[in-house]
């Protein structure tokens, strides 16, 4: 018996409220395209509904959210039809809905590989720590240390090259 999940209610309004944002860019981040951020933003929150009585607690509310938006985007992304459709989405100029000070480095990231992407946006972005990302991705710390490695890697070059075109 779990007496603290008999106590901890979901309330979505609060909860969509709370953590929006926070689905929304991550599934932004993974996508790289607002609408289908919109859908796996969406479909998040609906497995939210049909899940909510698994939730312990606000952290745990808060990781469930952040792993399942990592994976319906990743679902999104991966889906065959957005292969075949992904040159078309490409062409399409879309400005994320939040601005940064320095949105080069956001767009920067985004080509990156996602595997890259994600990790690199949850840790600097989001402020989440290796372990917390370990734990919305489902898999080790040192895996999530590598991506982070490598990822810090592609980044600079692309931001060295990116550097050296513009001269």
């Amino acid at each position: 018996m779990n007496g603290f999940n008999e106590n901890y209610c979901v309330e979505f309004d609060k909860a969509i409220e709370r953590y929006g944002d926070l689905v929304y860019r991550i599934c932004f981040a993974i996508t790289g395209n607002a609408e289908d951020a919109k859908d796996a933003f969406q479909e998040t929150f609906l497995r939210l509904v049909r899940h909510h009585k698994e939730i312990t607690g606000e952290e745990h509310l808060k990781a469930w959210l952040s792993r399942v938006a990592s994976n319906c985007a990743k679902t999104m992304v991966t889906n065959p039809w957005n292969k075949r459709t992904q040159g078309f989405a490409k062409n399409i100029n879309q400005e994320p809905v939040y601005h940064q000070k320095d949105n080069s480095l956001f767009l920067e990231l985004k080509e990156l590989p996602y595997k890259y992407s994600l990790v690199l946006y949850l840790f600097y972005y989001e402020g989440y720590s290796v372990k917390e990302i370990s734990d919305i991705l489902e898999k080790k710390e040192n895996s999530v240390k590598t991506l982070l490695n490598r990822g810090r890697k592609l980044l600079k070059k692309r931001l060295e090259g990116g550097l050296d075109n513009e001269k």
